[in-house]
Order: structure tokens, then sequence, then C-alpha cells
């Protein structure tokens, strides 16, 4: 190790001695949260109905959901949740039946998937970006019982709706305060009906166990098509002592302001449940913005911000807003906050804490930053090793016994997560996809291994920081984009013989941004850009559509085959290393790349 290397471990280290007296006053709430995570195990009878119900036994009267003008205390968002858990029994929903849902950001998605906990159904969340093919996919992954459609994405179902095999499940409608509800032949409107029915408990005959499945939350992964990845009550409950009890640590003054969409695990499991353990609010907002930002935290007075690091560029890059001055937010939970902004973000508006996690919905390993400390997404309880990475080859590396080998303390390599009884992989719906994202005799014959896909940095005293993501996908705006799957839509237009996608990076952007290497059948043919961009707006949900387009004559791959990225991806979008025409959508169009632009974009002018 060097000595800048040494004096920097030091003073991390002492950083870290400073925080740990501050965490005195939360130690009930920390000693909870080691009772649950060495005590409940897969046969376990506790689940996320049973927590809940504690925490509207504790804070009846408590604001518990806030939703415009609209709040919902813990007692009357119970009365609900029963309500709807009742008529789901009444209509023949038991243990291990699914209900695929497609909401945008309302109370009724926390309703109805609390609702479906408390008897042992699953929700399978579907992401509400998605159209088309890849809708229908998702839908047809979950094999639902029941599919509820809201009002304010009817034209999503429409779409789909001759493909649905509908003798399968039931579909409902479930309305929307400011949307009319579209009177569409056949479907009777789900939660209006279920007002009619009894707020008590609901009364079920049989055991729901922590290693039941609650939630199915789609990966976009690495091989195309989402996945469904399963959320057990034990994995909920391991969310719930992690974020709520031990790091995050709200009270019930504080008012969590989510913008982030509750069909993925961020908002659901990491914002929800900390919400929760702490008797908190949550205030829904149906998708950030910039320009409300500031508004919507001073109006609700929100002490508490759940994020991803886009976010906090968008705001950081934003002229000063009157109301950001002595605002009421003081902490944030979340993850993607880039080491270079972080201590930026936290100067300019005044935030104390930055609970910065690492998780996925998929995964059986998690840090999270107890301890405040800068720059980190913090430590893990559960065993993790982060192993040398060849990103050339595109491959870990191995000594001469044919084992993985660990980096030392600020190198960086690949994630990995040990599989055990206590912290199993829960894998997802399709058998052959999870077994895809197991390392078996990693470091021993015998011993199996949960591959994130992500590379990592050991920062030392068991403390980490995020650095890339590896394979097929890459994130931007929050959301993860499957190479393959944006390929195999591009592949399909006129004149296109095969293509190749993936993220490069933008100067002071967060995430990559999608760039596609199109190879035409007809070189000579001239590209019609226009027609291009309404096909994949179409067919591709924003987030995924890509950037930049530049087009080659032949694509590069190894001899098995496999596109080689590497070097395109160094290229990125200059088109003086590129030696071919790049193009970048700009003002609702793809625009040629020239020298004045090209500087424009690294400097910022421009906004992806």
């Amino acid at each position: 190790m060097s000595q800048h290397s040494s004096r920097k471990n030091t003073v991390q280290l002492f950083e870290l001695a400073t925080k740990i007296p501050g965490l005195a006053k939360d130690l009930p709430k920390i000693l909870t949260a080691l009772y649950y995570n060495y005590t409940v195990n897969p046969t376990s009878d506790i689940t996320i109905g049973q927590l809940f119900q504690k925490s509207v036994l504790k804070y009846p009267e408590r604001p518990c959901v806030i939703y415009h003008d609209q709040e919902w205390t813990y007692r009357e968002i119970n009365l609900w949740i029963n309500r709807l858990a009742n008529h789901f029994i009444k209509i023949g929903i038991k243990k291990g039946d699914v209900v695929a849902v497609l909401l945008e950001n309302r109370p009724e998605i926390l309703a109805i998937s609390l609702a479906l906990a408390k008897i042992g159904g699953i929700t399978a969340l579907l992401n509400t970006s998605q159209r088309n093919q890849t809708l229908l996919h998702s839908i047809q992954l979950a094999k639902p019982k029941l599919l509820l459609i809201g009002s304010e994405l009817t034209a999503h179902y429409l779409e789909i709706k001759e493909e649905l095999n509908n003798n399968a499940c039931q579909t409902y409608l479930i309305e929307h305060s400011t949307v009319n509800t579209p009177k569409i032949k056949g479907l009777s409107v789900f939660d209006t009906n279920s007002k009619k029915f009894a707020g008590t408990e609901p009364i079920i005959h049989y055991h729901i166990n922590a290693k039941d499945a609650v939630m199915y939350i789609y990966t976009s992964g690495t091989t195309g098509l989402p996945k469904a990845s399963i959320i057990s009550h034990l994995r909920w409950i391991k969310g719930y002592s992690a974020f709520g009890l031990t790091s995050f640590r709200l009270t019930p003054e504080d008012r969590l302001y989510v913008p982030l969409p509750f069909y993925h695990a961020t908002a659901m499991i990491v914002c929800w449940s900390s919400v929760i353990a702490g008797g908190a609010s949550i205030i829904l907002k149906n998708k950030f913005s910039v320009k409300d930002f500031w508004n919507d935290i001073d109006y609700y007075q929100a002490t508490g911000f759940g994020y991803v690091g886009e976010m906090c560029v968008y705001l950081l890059n934003t002229e000063i807003h009157p109301k950001e001055k002595n605002n009421t937010l003081v902490k944030m939970i979340g993850n993607g906050l880039r080491p270079e902004i972080w201590k930026k973000f936290k100067d300019r508006f005044s935030v104390e804490q930055v609970c910065e996690f690492y998780a996925s919905s998929e995964g059986n390993i998690a840090f999270f930053n107890v301890f405040n400390i800068d720059e980190t997404m913090g430590f893990s309880i559960t065993n993790f090793a982060i192993v040398a990475y060849d990103q050339e080859k595109e491959d870990t590396v191995k000594d001469k016994k044919g084992y993985l080998q660990k980096v030392n303390t600020n190198e960086v390599g690949l994630l990995l997560g040990e599989i055990t009884d206590r912290y199993p992989f829960d894998g997802y719906t399709e058998k052959e996809k999870s077994e895809s994202k197991i390392l078996r005799n990693v470091f021993k014959n015998g011993d199996a291994w949960f591959n994130t896909g992500d590379l990592v940095r050991d920062m030392g005293y068991l403390h980490t920081q995020f650095v890339d993501r590896l394979g097929d996908t890459f994130r931007w705006k929050g959301e993860n984009v499957s190479t393959i799957e944006v390929e195999g839509i591009i592949n399909q237009f006129e004149n296109i013989e095969e293509c190749m996608v993936y993220g490069v990076e933008i100067p002071n952007c967060n995430g990559r941004a999608g760039m596609v290497n199109i190879i035409l059948k007809e070189q000579k043919q001239k590209f019609n850009f226009e027609a291009f961009y309404a096909f994949i707006r179409k067919e591709l949900p924003p987030y995924a559509i890509p950037i930049f387009i530049r087009f080659s004559s032949a694509i590069e791959t190894t001899t098995t085959f496999k596109h080689q990225k590497v070097k395109l991806k160094q290229e990125g979008f200059d088109y003086t290393l590129t030696g071919n025409k790049v193009y970048a959508f700009i003002d609702k169009k793809y625009t040629l790349i020239t020298k004045k632009i090209l500087q424009d974009i690294n400097n910022g002018v421009y906004r992806f």
C-alpha cells in the first residue's frame, strides 16, 4: 500500500470513529434491526403486514401517506388496505397468486401491494414506461391471476389488449382522482367496488413465511427482455432493518419526499420501508421535476428526499432557487450520488445526512451508509468479495488453481455476494436466468456467489465506493437499459443490417447515455433519421432511446463472435476519434456533431 493510501485510510478511519457516538440515541432501533437480522430466517412466520401493523398500533393518528392535498393517517390507510385485502379474498386471491399492477405513483400502489402482502399474494409491479411487446412480455412472465390497470394508463393496455390471454386473468381498472375513468367493454372498476368491504383485518387460514414471495420487481438485466426478480417478505424485512432502523432512522416528525417510480425497489422497498419503520410520512410525487422540486419541499415541509444520482446532478446544475435557502430538507436516501459532486450538493443545499446505499432488486447483498461518511455507499454485514476483473477481456482474473483473486484496498474489482441460507439468492421467476447470475467454486470448491455485474472500489474498513456497471446493461435517467433489448428493436428498422448499443459518458452527467453503432445494408442509401426516431419512440421507453448515432461499415467481434464494445465506448461520441460522422439528439432531432457542438456537449451546454 502506498504512503498516500495509508494516510487516506487513517483519515477515513478517524472519521468513522467520530460518527459512532452519534448513533447512541438510536441504539434501540439498531438493536431491533440486529434482532431481526439474526433471528428471522426463511421459515419464520414474520411478514410485511405484521411490521406495518406494529406501526399502525404505535402511530395510529400520525400522517402516513401524502399525495397532492390528500393525507391519510396510519389508521386510515390501514382501513383502506384491509378493505382491499378482503375484496381480494372475496374474488379468490390467495397465497401465491399474482396480481399485476400498472399504476403511476399514487397511494393505490402502496395500498394494493400491502393488501396482497397481508393475504400472501404477490404484486407484480409493472414498469409504466414499458409499451407494446415489452409490456406484454412482462405481464405474461408474471402469470397473473388478476391485472389492475390505472385509468391514466389505459392506452398502454389497449395496445396489447388483443394479444393478452384474457381467459388467464381477470382485468380491472383502478380509478384516478384527476383522470376520467374510460369505459372499456368488459372491465369494471376494482377500487370503487372495494369500498363496500369491511376494514377489519383479513382472516386467512394458512401460514405466510418470510421466504414467501411478496413482489415481483422487473429488471432489465443483461439478457434482453425484462426479468421478474422475486422479492420475499424476508428481503423486505432486511430492507426495513437495514435502511429503516439502522441507516436512515426516520422519526414520526419526518416527511420523506419520493419522486422515484414505485415499480422500482428504491422507492417501494428502501423508501417505503424506512417510512414504516420510523412512523414517518411518505410524500408521493408522480415524477421528478427540477421546476417543482423546491416548491414541493417547501409546500410539504419535507425533511427527507428519496433520490437517484441523476436528480442530484440536475438540481446542482440549476440556478439558485429562492426556496432552496433555509429549506427543511436535512436528509436523503438513494444511490448514484457521484463522489465529485457529493460535498458540493451537501454544502449548497445544507443537507446533513446522505444515506447512500447499494442494492439490486434480485441480489442478495446490500451496502448502506450507516455512519454518514462522504463518498461511500457504506458497508455490508453480508459476506462480500471484490475480485480482480479484466475489462478488456471482459472476464474475472483467476490464479493458477483456477480461483478468483481479491483486490487490495483502494483497488477496483467486481463485486460478489456469497450465497448462504441466511442470505439466499431469490433470483428470478425464470430459473435459467437465476443460474446465469451465480458464480461457483469462486474461492473453494462448492461455494456459490451472486455476480452483481458491478465494479466497486475497496475503500478499506469494510466500506466501498461504486465505480461502474458491467455487461450489457447501463444506467440512464435512473433506469437500467438493456442493450440487447434495444438492439433487437433497432434491428427491425429498414435498411439496418446490424447494430451495437452501448452506454457512453457525457461530462457532468450521471450514468451513461445510449449510443448506437449502425451497419447499413445499403451503405449508399440515405438514412431517414425522422422515420427512425418515430419508430424507436413508439417501440422504446424514453430512457432507452439512443442519444448518439454513428455508422460503420462493419462490426468488430471476438473469436467467439461477441461484439467488441470496449473501443466503441472509449471513442464515445467524439467524431475525431471515430473517424466517422456522429449524430446527437439535440432540439428534438438527430443533428450532425460539429466541432462547436462537440465543445458545447462537453461543456454542458446541452441537457440530455
